[in-house]
């Protein structure tokens, strides 16, 4: 052979080698394709309009806090930056180079960044931090929404209703088949109702129980933000996985369903209507869902990594799905959050907390508590029911947005702190209309009912295993039913109270009383612990 042939062999297996190292290229569908550059072209806009009308809390006199974190500086002013253009910052030499100069990008951004850079600082200034408005953005968006509303009223308002009575008809028979539900769960067999991921765990572990968190992106309905509950969370997590408890966040974790309160929030609320339609509407609701959760994870990132390192590292946590964060009926979705953001999670529809060496064919009997966030039975937010309670969430937040309308000031909580220290707070279950499925708190579960119809089905052990529930924002424990009795029920409560949130310990070691209903109140010197215990119909501070 010549060298001349032996060169070019040579040259081929060079080639191949390099066609091998290099990736192959992405394969998407026209549906993808389409969905990639529809949601591409909305963020790019969202971050044009951002950088314009990012809300920002201000001094009194209208000064920069001169207290301001150095480093929180150099933070704020390259979340200002990315807000313009992601692809054109060099996050690495901005941050060794420290804070930029004023002419080197819109000085009322960076005024703006520099005065919403550290609330720490201006708490211990004595500077009073304002809410404003969630920018012109949304505004705008919900002075439309708010005149689409009035103008399909004579459409929506009677639909609403016609699908209020079917819902309601619907959860009736879905509460006759709870008893077949959870004795389906146990066993491990086909339940004849939606909501059928299930975990076992050994009830002789301590697990802290937490429901309603509500995360979201930054903006007006930011509600952990607006009611001072994250650096509280992390203090009381931080306190759990010290001593080497087990954490279960029951649902409504992050908040899929709160849109608008700022200029992203408006732009994920058209991104969800605009992209229902189509060939692409399961990819375009995909990728949306993806940035709407990498946004919240990156705004509340001292948690999610508090969550990676002490407790998923662990194998310390366990999550179910609730109605706001029910993105997670997507298994990509699942794997997404996951893989990306919490390595080592699970999560489920039904957590089970077992006795030793309890299995499936046991049944119920080998069940001690039962865990979910408690919306399968609930009219307006259950599986398949999800339209009409967003709606109704769709509305009421568009409106917090209306420019010159007074903007609540904390999150609405019939159940507020006052009364729970007051030992004022109810502990009866909730009862509603049985024919639209609600009451005029606009609650929609329907506890009276659903423990009306477990009694009528007592297992053969002689009772129910503990019930454990969120959702409804109310703390309770052993509760009182219509007739004055006690019912073997828990809630968990929720983590939005303010500068307060409430969680249930569970510690088989009291095998009576393996419950402990606490709320936590943030407090200068550290979070303080307060147990509520049930006294009569109502629940006692001590």
């Amino acid at each position: 052979m010549s060298s001349e042939d032996t060169n070019k062999d040579r040259a081929a297996a060079q080639e191949d080698l390099a066609a091998e190292a290099e990736p192959a290229p992405e394969k998407l569908s026209l549906a993808e394709k389409s969905a990639r550059a529809w949601t591409t072209a909305l963020f790019r806009a969202a971050r044009w309009a951002d950088a314009r009308d990012r809300p920002h809390p201000v001094a009194p006199d209208g000064e920069i806090d001169p207290q301001a974190d150095r480093d929180a500086i150099v933070g704020a002013e390259l979340r200002v930056l990315r807000s313009l253009d992601p692809d054109l910052v060099d996050s690495s030499t901005l941050e060794e180079s420290g804070p930029l100069e004023a002419g080197q990008v819109d000085p009322t951004l960076i005024s703006a960044a520099i005065a919403g850079a550290s609330a720490d600082a201006s708490a211990d200034a004595g500077v009073q931090i304002e809410v404003s408005g969630p920018g012109a953005t949304a505004s705008a968006w919900a002075v439309a929404k708010a005149a689409l509303s009035i103008v399909g009223a004579p459409v929506t308002v009677p639909t609403m209703t016609v699908a209020a009575l079917r819902t309601a008809k619907i959860t009736r028979s879905r509460i006759e088949l709870y008893p077949e539900h959870l004795h389906a769960l146990a066993q491990g067999l086909e339940s004849p109702l939606p909501l059928t991921r299930v975990a076992r765990r050994p009830a002789a572990t301590r697990y802290v129980i937490t429901s309603d968190l509500h995360r979201c992106i930054p903006g007006r309905l930011d509600w952990p933000e607006r009611q001072g509950t994250k650096e509280l969370y992390q203090e009381v997590l931080t306190g759990y996985a010290d001593q080497e408890w087990h954490l279960i966040e029951n649902g409504d974790v992050e908040d899929f369903w709160m849109v608008g309160g700022s200029t992203w929030g408006a732009i994920y609320d058209v991104a969800y209507l605009t992209g229902a339609v189509g060939p692409s509407r399961d990819e375009s609701r995909r990728t949306i869902l993806r940035e709407q959760l990498d946004r919240i994870v990156e705004n509340n990132e001292g948690i999610y990594s508090l969550l990676r390192d002490r407790f998923c590292a662990e194998g310390r946590y366990l999550r179910t799905m609730g109605n706001h964060d029910d993105a997670y009926t997507d298994p990509k979705m699942v794997e997404y959050l996951t893989t990306t953001h919490l390595p080592g999670a699970e999560l489920t529809d039904t957590v089970l907390l077992c006795s030793a060496e309890a299995v499936p064919s046991d049944g119920i009997e080998g069940v001690l508590a039962i865990i979910s966030h408690g919306h399968l039975t609930d009219s307006w937010n259950g599986p398949g029911f999800a339209p009409l309670g967003r709606s109704i969430t769709w509305l009421i937040t568009g409106l917090d947005d209306l420019p010159k309308i007074p903007k609540a000031g904390g999150l609405p909580d019939e159940q507020g702190l006052a009364r729970l220290l007051a030992g004022r707070a109810r502990n009866r279950l909730i009862t509603v209309d049985p024919r639209y499925g609600g009451n005029r708190r606009f609650d929609s579960l329907d506890e009276q009912r659903l423990f009306s119809r477990l009694a009528e089905c007592t297992p053969e052990a002689g009772s129910w295993p503990w019930l454990i529930f969120g959702h409804t924002h109310f703390p309770m424990l052993w509760p009182h039913d219509a007739e004055g009795n006690q019912v073997k029920y828990a809630n968990s409560g929720c983590g939005v109270l303010d500068q307060a949130m409430t969680c249930l310990e569970w510690d088989s070691s009291n095998a009576e009383q393996p419950l402990r209903l606490v709320i936590w109140l943030a407090d200068r010197n550290g979070a303080r612990r307060i147990e509520l215990l049930p006294d009569g119909p109502t629940l006692r501070a001590v």
